[in-house]
């Protein structure tokens, strides 16, 4: 029974590309939660959670998404690209060269840190556009100008109610307005379809993918007015940290899913 659940409701999804359910969502979102408390406490004691901290490790959330579309390319068919596995091979990887930039560098480690993962992002680009047999440079336009357009006009819109939670992290905000820019145009241009749960019902009761940008922006305001008021400042950077990932993440993914037409 117990063998035929977890088959069903994770290892089916993983191994068929079948997307999330319910069950698997509301677990994986459990993990999160407990995975990223876990990792905070053992952090905040070794290394300063400032912005250093803050960016040098956001490289790597290129270095997930690229290495994702290499199992949508079918340059390797490793289930360690799918996600959720993928998080835990990223984490692992983001991780090691934290701790040994860390112990080599000390104070310096940001710059080093930084500098790992965006050389493994550029080779896994490399890869990328070497097995690529078409380039969609129209799909990337479109969501690139549409991220930036967007972005910059909640950038402003923030700036005139003074909204200083939204415009001191306009990159996160940026971040979630990728993914809604590439979600939208993926499904409405492309032939893509919502994996995830939640913006999956979203999609389907309003009839239109683009309900992804208001849903986006309101949401992450939400989240973003509740984070300015943790006290603890490293803390405070690693939850931003997290919310950054879950919008950069897949959309990054997606866009290079579309630019590379995988």
């Amino acid at each position: 029974m117990i063998p035929e659940f977890i088959e069903e409701y994770f290892v089916d999804p993983i191994k068929y590309g079948e997307g999330y359910n319910w069950v698997n969502t509301l677990t994986y979102g459990v993990i999160l939660i407990v995975a990223a408390y876990v990792v905070y406490q053992y952090l905040k004691t070794r290394v300063t959670l400032d912005e250093k901290f803050y960016y040098s490790v956001s490289t790597f959330i290129l270095v997930g998404a690229s290495a994702r579309v290499i199992k949508d390319m079918h340059v390797s068919e490793s289930y360690i690209l799918v996600t959720p596995l993928i998080f835990f091979a990223i984490f692992g990887i983001t991780f090691t060269a934290l701790i040994v930039t860390v112990h080599i560098w000390e104070e310096n480690y940001y710059k080093y840190l930084a500098a790992v993962g965006i050389i493994l992002f550029l080779v896994i680009l490399g890869i990328l556009a070497m097995n690529a047999a078409v380039f969609n440079s129209k799909g990337f336009i479109y969501i690139v100008v549409t991220t930036v357009a967007v972005a910059v006009i909640v950038y402003y819109v923030s700036r005139w109610f003074n909204l200083g939670f939204i415009t001191s992290n306009i990159e996160i905000m940026g971040a979630h307005i990728l993914d809604a820019s590439a979600t939208s145009f993926g499904l409405a241009m492309f032939g893509y379809f919502e994996q995830h749960m939640v913006p999956g019902l979203f999609i389907q009761f309003f009839g239109t993918p683009f309900v992804m940008f208001p849903l986006k922006i309101a949401v992450v305001a939400v989240v973003l007015s509740a984070v300015e008021d943790v006290k603890e400042e490293g803390y405070k950077n690693f939850i931003k940290l997290v919310i950054l990932i879950l919008g950069a993440a897949p959309g990054m993914r997606d866009l290079l899913r579309i630019f590379f037409m995988t």
